[in-house]
């Protein structure tokens, strides 16, 4: 009885010490419990991403924000331009690009809240992405992963076979990806010009499928700009 009663109290002052150290907010600045905070956040319809933050106290703060999707159109040439200022290569002029982009002080893992990527780290990572690069790749697709400015990144930028980039101007930053995400972001920027970013957590090839006709068209109707 005495070991349940022990049980009982770890666990309410292991909630309450949730409580006291994670702090939820809605897309009003209002307080909210954890519960609803997820709830939110998994409700598509509601078009919501999230960034979350540690005080100099040690108090994790978690925001929701609108804006998991937004559509625009961004010149492509530019696009293009902008990344061959960075990579050891060319970008095919037809190839639809996709950018992975990782933001600085990202709380989605841990070994990272440093903003530094060793080299085994990024070997990891890539072991999980060589696999999708390549169907992309088969697919039309120009495939490259981005960091924020100020995240230390041991890759081997002079290599032709490597994807993994600071940027270094913050040109994808504040242009493509102005809202950071707990977990990142992607774009997709076709040829003519139209642009689709999602906020949060994903696969670049989960994300890819948007690209389809008929998903495309949930977000560019035909009638619109070419």
């Amino acid at each position: 009885m005495k070991h349940y009663f022990f049980v009982a109290i770890f666990g309410f002052l292991f909630y309450f010490v949730q409580c006291q150290t994670h702090v939820f907010i809605d897309v009003n600045g209002d307080t909210i419990s954890k519960g609803s905070y997820r709830s939110k956040m998994r409700n598509r319809d509601l078009n919501l991403r999230h960034w979350s933050w540690v005080d100099e106290k040690g108090k994790y703060f978690h925001k929701l924000e609108k804006g998991r999707y937004y559509k625009g159109y961004f010149d492509y040439n530019l696009i293009k331009t902008e990344l061959e200022k960075i990579i050891p290569y060319t970008v095919t002029d037809s190839s639809t690009i996709i950018i992975e982009y990782y933001f600085k002080d990202d709380l989605c893992s841990d070994p990272h809240k440093d903003n530094k990527w060793t080299s085994s780290e990024i070997s990891e990572r890539k072991s999980f992405l060589n696999p999708i690069k390549k169907d992309l790749r088969n697919r039309g697709i120009f495939f490259i992963s981005l960091f924020e400015k100020g995240i230390k990144l041991r890759n081997r930028p002079t290599s032709k076979n490597e994807y993994f980039f600071v940027d270094e101007n913050n040109f994808f930053k504040e242009n493509l990806f102005k809202s950071p995400t707990t977990c990142g972001s992607h774009a997709a920027i076709k040829t003519n010009n139209q642009t689709l970013v999602q906020n949060g957590e994903n696969r670049a090839d989960y994300f890819a499928e948007n690209l389809s006709k008929e998903n495309w068209s949930l977000f560019f109707s035909s009638a619109t700009k070419e």
